[in-house]
């Protein structure tokens, strides 16, 4: 076997722990730098690869996570668990023509998350074919643009939650719409009144600035490695396409458009194609710029 190359690991999450491992020969000794986590979090992770595999693909459940340049030839990575990840231990490897190189080792462990009731409009629910079409449709021109990353961080600074108020649904809550339709939050919604200023959540590129048949109102911003983040029910956009925002811009007004329940502001984030709990992003980006 190759040589197993182990990653530092700085967890910020009170989920799991880890042991800092040694590089090692041994697959056993290697494998027990297991980091235990929950799903719908992500860690930012560092490591040192071989000679000549600073390019190489960095492969986690088989997906391809974008890594990036730290000090003393070290590179970093963040790597997202979704709301749905099967629970167990998986790896990640440094691949490169046939050759692969393990570097990490993950135990996803079981959460439970709350759920809530909730009563909207039937015709967000029951949808009528036009407005199937519609949603459709939106979803197509989404999941390109969610293809579109800046292969490197915008951001040099911790994230930051948009909103200092009160969080009125959080990450994962299990959904019931008017006592018969099922689904998972994978946001966190903040109270806040029609008309506030919501600014951004870190440095970044506005990738869309418009209306969406469910968040109405809708921003979101690449910022770099897959990292998104998505601001939903504005009643008015500020931003624009592609331009780039900073820490703390104002990029629309908060309110209630869309499948909303009342005056509130969604705020998701979206990693490698998985929507995680901000708030793991923040204390993980408060690990990497202490």
């Amino acid at each position: 076997m190759k040589a197993l190359w182990a990653l530092t690991l700085l967890l910020g999450c009170s989920q799991g722990g880890a042991t800092s491992p040694r590089p090692s020969h041994d697959a056993k000794a290697a494998a027990s730098a297991v980091v235990e986590v929950q799903p719908g979090t992500v860690r930012w992770v560092r490591f040192t690869p071989p000679a000549g595999y600073s390019d190489a693909i960095l492969r986690c459940r088989g997906q391809a996570i974008k890594h990036a340049a730290g000090q003393h030839g070290e590179r970093y990575a963040y790597v997202a668990e979704s709301y749905f990840s099967d629970l167990g231990k998986h790896s990640c490897a440094l691949e490169k023509g046939m050759e692969k190189h393990l570097v990490l080792f993950f135990n996803v462990v079981h959460k439970d998350f709350p759920s809530e009731r909730l009563r909207v409009d039937f015709r967000k629910i029951k949808l009528s074919p036009k407005d199937q079409e519609r949603a459709a449709r939106e979803q197509v021109i989404l999941n390109a643009l969610y293809q579109r990353s800046a292969p490197l961080p915008y951001f040099s600074a911790p994230f930051k939650l948009p909103l200092d108020s009160t969080i009125t649904s959080i990450y994962g809550s299990q959904r019931l719409y008017n006592k018969k339709h099922r689904s998972q939050h994978l946001g966190t919604d903040f109270r806040a009144a029609i008309g506030l200023p919501v600014p951004v959540a870190n440095r970044g590129r506005v990738l869309f600035a418009g209306d969406l048949f469910y968040t109405g109102g809708t921003v979101i911003v690449d910022h770099g490695m897959d990292i998104f983040t998505f601001y939903g029910h504005l009643s008015e956009v500020k931003a624009r396409d592609g331009e780039v925002v900073n820490l703390g811009d104002v990029i629309g007004l908060a309110g209630n458009t869309g499948r909303s329940s009342g005056p509130h502001l969604h705020w998701g984030v979206k990693i490698h194609g998985n929507y995680v709990d901000g708030h793991s992003l923040i204390e993980q980006t408060r690990i990497q710029f202490p």
